[in-house]
């Protein structure tokens, strides 16, 4: 008589359980990866903008001043400084990188002290347009904890979307960032 190994159907049902509990894990910590991405580039391209902005100010001695007449910028600071609105483009000769890359859907605010110009806030929001996901927002600059002025002033670098530093940060003056087209201000012109 010939004797016959195999699987039974319990073991190709084991079989079967870890090879579903391993894709799980693996699409849970693939979307996790790509979101963490998401938040990196946004804080990197925040950090850029400090930077330009403070090869601004090194270059004129003051960071650009927001409100009316002269050089200033009204409103949606980064849409104008970064010639996606308007011919005030004053921070496009200050970026490292030849295109300044904004990330996925995204506000970028501002905040800068009108009196000398001499301290400046950058908040991204890392839930996308006004931080419609609920993530919170990423602040750089060396106004932290006094700007911006009028308000409760930024006390930490990240935000709780719970706290009322959010409400602050959407409180400054602010800019979109839509994923492949720039600041939205350049879409309604």
């Amino acid at each position: 008589m010939k004797k016959y190994t195999a699987f039974t159907l319990i073991e190709m049902l084991i079989v079967m359980g870890i090879i579903m509990i391993l894709i799980g894990v693996g699409t849970a910590m693939s979307r996790w990866s790509i979101q963490r991405a998401g938040i990196i580039e946004h804080q990197d391209a925040a950090e850029e903008l400090y930077s330009a902005l403070v090869k601004y100010r090194n270059d004129e001695g003051y960071f650009p001043l927001l409100g009316s007449g002269g050089t200033r910028i009204e409103e949606e600071f980064f849409a104008y400084a970064m010639g996606y609105r308007g011919n005030n483009a004053v921070l496009l000769p200050y970026l490292s990188k030849e295109e300044f890359k904004g990330g996925t859907d995204a506000t970028y605010y501002y905040a800068v002290d009108d009196a000398d110009g001499q301290t400046v806030v950058v908040c991204v929001s890392l839930g996308g347009i006004d931080d419609e996901g609920d993530k919170g927002f990423y602040c750089t600059g060396n106004g932290i904890g006094y700007l911006p002025a009028g308000s409760s002033p930024i006390t930490q670098q990240d935000i709780d979307p719970e706290t009322p530093l959010a409400n602050t940060v959407k409180s400054m003056d602010n800019s979109d960032w839509v994923n492949n087209a720039g600041f939205a201000a350049s879409l309604s012109e």
